[in-house]
């Protein structure tokens, strides 16, 4: 009944947490309870097999994480930009050769390099909140 009571303390600091190695032990100690409660199993055997599950899911608990993060973090803001590729509507040219466009249902202002001749344009970067497009 210990392991049973192990697993539930382990389960609610999880969710106090946010990680996954207290899921883990929690689910070895839950199922260390079951091996002892069918088969009354000593408890350096007990120990044992939770010490061993907990090994295997920390490991697999690591390595899905790592495997999970697909976009690596960089020091290239412009990579990370979600905005960087989207598609803006140009409504005019101001006196000043920056433009006013439309993007994400607000007028903006805008720099470009060469002169915008079409009523769409491309975002390529940022300069503070100036949107530079192309």
């Amino acid at each position: 009944m210990i392991w049973f009571a192990i697993a539930l303390v382990a389960l609610v600091l999880e969710v106090f947490s946010g990680t996954f190695y207290l899921l883990v032990l929690s689910i070895a100690c839950a199922i260390t309870g079951v091996l002892d409660w069918a088969f009354h199993t000593p408890f350096a055997v007990n120990i044992t097999v939770c010490a061993v599950l907990s090994i295997i899911g920390i490991v697999l608990a690591t390595y899905w994480h790592k495997k999970k993060r697909v976009i690596p973090m960089s020091d290239n803001t412009a990579y990370d930009d979600l905005d960087i590729g989207q598609s803006v509507a140009v409504i005019a040219q101001n006196q000043d050769g920056t433009y006013r466009v439309q993007y994400r249902g607000a007028e903006w202002q805008a720099i470009s390099s060469q002169a915008l001749n079409s009523k769409n344009a491309t975002i390529v970067g940022k300069q503070g909140n100036v949107l530079v497009v192309k």
